[in-house]
């Protein structure tokens, strides 16, 4: 069965951007990882806060699987919202999706509680809404919205097409700045853009010291076993993501701080404590940026697989040479 399913910058940026902005009118669900992976770990649950979602293989899917899941194909089923729903698209050619056990015909509506499973041997998923007020987006804290919207709205793209995405937001957080400072609520908007830039630096500060810590962990780990090694520094790649979302963030909220300064300023309005959070912002965004970002050894999946795509490249090789010194001399 065709679906006329495609993947848009609307329900991945565009409902991100909602979600940041206005999440006390925005739903989201939770899937909850029932298989041990590389990228999820069994009992792991995810909050997706966009419209639209794929699950596969590939590096772009914002549900990702390794490449031990041989049956889940790059870009395997797709989960959109539909009305005040939910439906599940399959994408694969060749591996079907499973509901509650059975082959989905195409796409599927799904209803709390369900079980995915992509292909027959994939891994398994639960798909669950949560209830009253927990269901809102607007229950999820910024900090942690910003996080989900890094990993769901923009990694489908680019990064010519995420620096556009950051714009974007940028621009409409500009917007809105406006209107409120054209409405007269200059002060509202200096105090609440405050407030977010001491939670933001807080957030650095606290990061910065998980990232160290966790450094120092993959010191203590290079005595221990691989597999400790290898968690340490996925730990380590997670939170230099999210510490990195971070950072983005503080940069738009220093430019939309000091666009609202600019225009009290303007209007005679004091302004002098608002300055101030800009300057202590940017030397600690100076700080970060001039701080060296250690780089975690590849984990043993990816050693692994380098390893026998060199194995590979010699048997190849060796085959051609074999062939050539084969092939029968014309007299």
């Amino acid at each position: 069965m065709e679906t006329n399913y495609k993947r848009t910058i609307a329900g991945s940026v565009g409902a991100g951007m909602a979600a940041v902005f206005n999440g006390s009118g925005r739903q989201y669900y939770i899937l909850e990882h029932k298989t041990e992976s590389v990228f999820h770990h069994a009992g792991e649950s995810q909050k997706i806060i966009v419209d639209q979602i794929e699950m596969g293989r590939d590096s772009s899917c914002q549900v990702r699987f390794d490449e031990s899941f041989e049956t889940v194909s790059r870009r395997h089923a797709a989960i959109v919202k539909e009305g005040n729903g939910w439906k599940i698209i399959n994408l694969s050619q060749t591996n079907p999706t499973f509901v509650n056990g059975q082959p989905i015909p195409g796409e599927w509506t799904l209803s709390s509680g369900d079980e995915i499973r992509l292909s027959s041997r994939g891994p398994l998923i639960g798909f669950i809404v949560p209830q009253g007020k927990q269901s809102l987006v607007s229950s999820i804290g910024m900090t942690e919205r910003l996080n989900l919207f890094r990993q769901q709205a923009l990694r489908p793209y680019k990064t010519a097409l995420w620096i556009m995405a950051v714009v974007l937001v940028l621009a409409v957080g500009g917007l809105i700045t406006w209107n409120l400072l054209q409405s007269k609520q200059f002060d509202q908007e200096i105090q609440a853009k405050q407030e977010q830039i001491q939670e933001v630096q807080k957030a650095l500060v606290a990061s910065d010291a998980e990232i160290d810590e966790l450094n120092n962990a993959l010191i203590d780990a290079e005595n221990k076993s691989a597999a400790e090694k290898a968690r340490v520094q996925r730990q380590l790649r997670q939170a230099q993501e999210e510490r990195d979302a971070l950072y983005n963030h503080a940069i738009g909220l220093r430019d939309e701080l000091q666009d609202a300064v600019n225009s009290a300023d303007k209007a005679n309005r004091k302004v002098e404590s608002a300055q101030n959070e800009i300057n202590n912002l940017n030397n600690k965004l100076e700080e970060m940026a001039a701080k060296p970002e250690p780089k975690p050894e590849p984990t043993p999946e990816e050693i692994a697989r380098n390893k026998k795509d060199q194995e590979t490249t010699r048997v190849q090789d060796a085959i051609k040479r074999r062939v050539g010194n084969d092939r029968p001399t014309i007299h």
